[in-house]
């Protein structure tokens, strides 16, 4: 058995599910015979790391600090192996404009965008070419946080009557932010998974039916509130490439150990809209519903991810 400290909680605006993601996790690795140490990410992280030096780190840290590279970056100058992506590629991930560019780069189809910063507002009056921006991707679309996760801070305009609001409603989030396509069609999500010593596999096609239209926070986190299917009700020719899609843009942004990417099929092309390095392990997250219907129970599923862990250097990860 090993000694497994699980990271969660944090200082980003997903807090709150990191902190239900690493109960979840932690419980678990107890029910399976290892030391766990569960720490909140504050000041005291590092030294705390340094005096236990366990076999390896649980990363359960969603958003900034967690996603962005932050603790990656640090578990491997401490030489402690860690499950999920490395900074490089968490750094892709979590940016949607990184990783759209990367996608785009790697032919993997993802909506037209365009990115904005606050700073550029602010010193240069980009702002005044929202509007042309927008008309270039056409209507309507989306305006998010580049750097953002569980639906926060995103709108959907329809005109420009609503941009500049909505800008400044995701600059709230971030200081970077994408308007994007809005491309229409069935929504699904891939969670992929990369045993020690296997390559990465789909573990399901989930088709999201959230049931007030909208996939937001309050969608994602609440019993009830959004219906799956599993697997995904579309045509046999569709699945195969909504599947190749998924491996495709994990393996354009450099993942490894599991991850989760996001998708809209629309007139048979599966449009990715953004890759989530590390995912939530709630009880409505997609991951582990979507491994329980692959038959893999929960305690496996965090097993599985530990074990590729314990079997990857802490400094061989992009």
């Amino acid at each position: 058995m090993a000694r497994v400290a699980v990271l969660s909680g944090g200082h980003s605006m997903e807090r709150e599910i990191s902190i239900v993601t690493g109960t979840r996790v932690r419980r678990a690795l107890e029910r399976l015979g290892h030391e766990v140490h569960s720490l909140d990410l504050d000041e005291s992280t590092t030294d705390t790391l340094m005096q236990s030096r366990p076999d390896a780190a649980f990363v359960c840290l969603h958003g900034v600090g967690g996603e962005d590279g932050t603790v990656q970056a640090v578990l491997e100058t401490l030489g402690i192996p860690y499950t999920g992506s490395g900074p490089l590629s968490s750094i892709r991930s979590m940016d949607k404009d990184y990783a759209k560019r990367m996608m785009l780069a790697g032919n993997v189809a993802t909506p037209p965008f365009r990115t904005f910063l606050r700073r550029a507002m602010r010193e240069m009056g980009a702002a005044s070419a929202l509007e042309e921006a927008a008309e270039s991707i056409g209507y309507p679309l989306l305006v998010k946080p580049a750097r953002g996760g569980s639906g926060m801070g995103i709108s959907t305009v329809e005109s420009g009557e609503g941009l500049l609001d909505a800008a400044y409603e995701a600059l709230g989030y971030d200081a970077k932010i994408i308007l994007e396509k809005l491309v229409s069609g069935t929504e699904i999500t891939v969670p992929v998974i990369e045993p020690h010593g296997e390559p990465p596999r789909a573990l399901g096609l989930v088709e999201i039916r959230p049931q007030d239209g909208a996939y937001d926070y309050g969608a994602r986190y609440t019993p009830g509130m959004t219906d799956f299917a599993i697997p995904a009700e579309i045509p046999a020719e569709a699945a195969v490439k909504v599947e190749e899609a998924a491996l495709d843009a994990y393996r354009t942004l450099g993942c490894s150990g599991f991850a989760r990417v996001d998708m809209i099929l629309s007139d048979d092309t599966p449009w990715v809209i953004e890759v989530n390095s590390i995912p939530g392990f709630t009880e409505t997250s997609t991951l582990p519903i979507a491994a329980e219907a692959a038959g893999l129970s929960f305690d496996d599923l965090v097993e599985t991810i530990l074990e590729s862990a314990l079997h990857t250097e802490a400094t061989a990860k992009l």
